[in-house]
């Protein structure tokens, strides 16, 4: 009997090792399936995270490109937010009529039902939001966007470094966030019969640290706001400090945006270009006041450097009384149509009443090479109802382009009451392109090349749009009434040549 108990007592102790190691080995396989699925489960919310961050950015991008397609001559506009809790718009839709003051950032929910793209969730569950420049958005717009018009938001690092916007041209247009998980202290309201909750507060979803907020803008026209990535600082997640952030970003910066914008048609060297068009319209415009002129002479050039006043004002491209022969193309015209006196008591002028180039009666249908009319007349009547009632697209392209347009007069043909004596330019008083004498030309300058850098005296940024070097390139710019403009690289010019009628001819 005690041998068999001793051999009952042995086995008995054998099988609860045996249960011991079986349940050691299924804790062990516990652990390890359950590490597995919390890193698995990571990092299947960091792709969810980062595609939908993607997915919006290339929504707001190609809703960039084609917005001129039904807005003629405004490009590079982008949505403003979802920020405001409205039956109109429906949720998801981008509220056009509480979007801000003029050039003034705003900050509200991705708009995802006016992109079209469908709900966009990251992997925590969370709709995104959405930044946007102040001179990006409409409405209400600003009065002049081109591919020089720089961002108003920067990112930082988790370290609190500049990653974008270092620069004034580096700064960022548009900001996308993922608010990620509750953070203590924050509560969200979900409003149930809502697909994205309706909460409009970014306290509750969006942080920062000590001194950025990614929940809240500074306010005001062209100020400048910070954003903030989460991220590790000092081998700690941003999660876990003291002030906790979690927000995940991705930006849109003024490059990004207009690399793509620039890929349009309108933007080639072909008869479909709407800077070719354009240039050649700013060109019949010129000689139409030289035709329309007693004396045939023509208009002198606003200046280069506006001297702290706005590029973006139309009233700022002003011809002046000094004696310039080279500058920015003109829209003010009184000083030349002052100059050029009277005959019999009677001015020499084209509608001297009229001080605007643009309205002076000769450029409202301006036949251009490729059978287009272009109109620059921002007071002709517009189409009747139901159309869109909005200046015709030949100005509204100018009035958004107008800091890349000069013009060079010859000094023959400068404002002044001396009647024209009907003989030829010559080497003294002629500007030339390519060898040949023309009474005046006009360029387009293209985008920046090489260290060109083209700022706005705005937001405490230097004046470099008061550069001519930052613009064109072309022989010899003497900017006296002579010098050569032939362009040497990617300006395109249209020239008025020296005959009578003023006619208008593609540089050769």
């Amino acid at each position: 009997m005690r041998r068999g108990g001793q051999v009952t007592g042995v086995r008995q102790g054998g099988i609860a090792l045996l249960v011991f190691v079986i349940v050691l080995a299924l804790a062990a396989i516990a652990y390890t399936i359950n590490s597995v699925s919390v890193d698995q489960l990571r990092y299947e919310q960091t792709l969810t995270t980062q595609s939908a961050l993607t997915r919006a950015k290339q929504a707001l991008i190609d809703y960039a490109v084609t917005y001129e397609d039904s807005n003629p001559g405004e490009y590079g506009i982008l949505p403003c937010p979802d920020h405001f809790d409205s039956v109109v718009p429906d949720e998801g839709g981008s509220d056009g009529g509480t979007c801000g003051g003029t050039r003034e950032n705003i900050l509200g929910l991705f708009p995802w039902a006016s992109l079209e793209t469908g709900i966009l969730k990251s992997g925590s569950g969370q709709c995104l939001w959405y930044a946007v420049s102040g001179e990006y958005k409409n409405p209400p717009q600003t009065a002049m966007l081109n591919e020089d018009t720089n961002g108003a938001m920067r990112l930082h690092h988790a370290n609190g470094d500049i990653k974008q916007g270092a620069l004034a041209q580096d700064r960022v247009v548009a900001i996308i966030l993922d608010p990620s998980n509750v953070l203590p202290g924050q509560n969200r309201n979900f409003d149930d019969s809502s697909l994205c909750g309706k909460d409009y507060n970014p306290l509750e979803y969006l942080e920062g640290n000590a001194t950025i907020s990614n929940s809240t803008l500074s306010g005001g026209e062209l100020v400048i706001d910070d954003f903030i990535n989460s991220g590790v600082v000092n081998n700690v997640a941003t999660d876990e400090l003291a002030t906790p952030y979690n927000d995940q970003i991705i930006t849109i910066t003024r490059k990004e945006l207009w690399d793509a914008v620039m890929t349009r048609r309108d933007f080639l060297t072909n008869n479909d270009s709407a800077m070719l068009q354009m240039t050649e319209a700013l060109a019949l415009c010129i000689a139409a006041y030289g035709n329309n002129s007693t004396n045939r002479k023509l208009p002198r050039p606003a200046a280069v450097n506006f001297n702290g006043l706005d590029y973006r004002t139309d009233a700022n491209y002003n011809d002046t009384a000094a004696a310039s022969y080279l500058g920015r193309y003109p829209y003010i015209v009184d000083d030349s149509d002052a100059a050029l006196g009277t005959t019999l008591g009677v001015p020499n002028a084209p509608n001297i009443s009229e001080p605007d180039l643009f309205k002076k009666g000769y450029c409202n249908a301006l036949a251009v090479d490729s059978g287009s009319n272009i109109n620059l007349n921002p007071a002709y009547p517009p189409p009747p109802p139901p159309a869109p009632q909005k200046p015709p697209e030949g100005y509204t392209t100018w009035k958004n382009w107008k800091d890349h347009f000069f013009y060079a007069v010859s000094g023959y043909y400068a404002p002044s009451s001396a009647p024209d004596t009907g003989a030829p330019c010559n080497a003294t008083n002629c500007i030339t392109v390519n060898g040949v004498r023309y009474a005046g030309v006009v360029l387009y300058a293209g985008s920046r090349i090489g260290v060109q850098v083209r700022n706005e005296p705005v937001a405490g940024d230097v004046d470099t749009k008061n550069s001519l070097v930052n613009y064109i390139e072309v022989i010899n710019p003497i900017g006296d009434g002579t010098g050569d403009y032939t362009p040497t690289d990617n300006d395109i010019a249209f020239c008025i040549k020296d005959e009578n009628p003023l006619t208008v001819v593609s540089c050769p």
